[in-house]
């Protein structure tokens, strides 16, 4: 690198590696709009019964990080530094939190605190002018457990019920759940008091999910499964509101999903509140 004054020119080397990066990119890119069509292809035909999904989940999580990787080179050639602390547009956000059924029958009855989310979405932000406002689209993967509170599990018919488990062929129940996973597409509208993100930090939106995977699980006589694949007529598509509020890069994050869980007369009713943390890694 030739620096001369507050420029600098770029050797052969770095214009040589910036053309690499560039062609990798697009091929990256064209794989990664087919993966998304396969992922898509998969969803319609509801074929949760194999492990191609998640495969292609990977991929596409992995090229997503090589286009984090390609900003990241090209902002430090840039500015002509280096920087332990990736250099990139937005955020990487992890959510954390648990679910709380809202308008669920009975029979439906969760355990809140062993009922946990996961999350993780990356969100680009888009100036509004010279405010202090800005909005962030984005996208990321979310994991839903629903730990039962009584030793009930999803049947496979339709309409899906709560059904008992049979105590002699599951002794010692320890824990049974079923979790659903959703690849998600979250806009937001986001406020912050000082630049660089930092300060007090606000922020209202919503997201809108596709289902990739749902089963369920049931933990007994100390360590045994059984685990089932089924998409046990749950819902889909979701869609919801997202509301945050903190300061610098944690904040404390509420959602509610204005859809069901389940699909309407073919499960259980019952809408999710999901309540935690959301920490920005970077």
């Amino acid at each position: 690198m030739l620096i001369s004054g507050d420029a600098y020119l770029p050797t052969a080397e770095h214009i040589l590696i910036h053309e690499n990066i560039r062609c990798a990119f697009a091929v990256y890119s064209r794989q990664a709009v087919s993966y998304l069509q396969k992922l898509n292809t998969f969803v319609k035909d509801k074929m949760f019964k194999n492990l191609t999904l998640l495969n292609d989940m990977k991929k596409v999580l992995l090229i997503l990080s090589l286009i984090f990787t390609f900003s990241l080179v090209q902002a430090q050639e840039q500015r002509g530094v280096s920087s332990a602390q990736p250099d990139l547009p937005g955020m990487l956000l992890f959510d954390y939190g648990v679910n709380i059924l809202m308008d669920a029958p009975d029979d439906f009855e969760i355990n809140t605190i062993r009922s946990r989310s996961i999350g993780f979405h990356y969100l680009y932000p888009i100036s509004l002018g010279e405010s202090k406002f800005s909005f962030y689209p984005g996208l990321g993967v979310s994991s839903h457990n629903y730990t039962f509170e009584n030793n009930v599990t999803l049947n496979t018919d339709t309409p899906t019920e709560i059904v008992e488990l049979d105590a002699d062929a599951y002794p010692g129940i320890d824990k049974t759940k079923f979790s659903v996973h959703y690849i998600n597409i979250p806009a937001e509208f986001r406020f912050f008091s000082d630049e660089d993100y930092r300060g007090f930090t606000a922020a209202l939106g919503g997201v809108v999910g596709r289902r990739l995977l749902s089963y369920s699980k049931v933990k007994f006589n100390d360590n045994e499964y059984e685990k089932s694949k089924k998409d046990f007529n749950i819902n889909p598509w979701r869609y919801g509101a997202t509301a945050r509020v903190g300061f610098r890069g944690i904040t404390l994050t509420g959602q509610y999903m204005f859809s069901g869980i389940f699909v309407e007369d073919e499960g259980p009713s019952g809408n999710t509140l999901t309540v935690g943390l959301t920490v920005s890694l970077f």
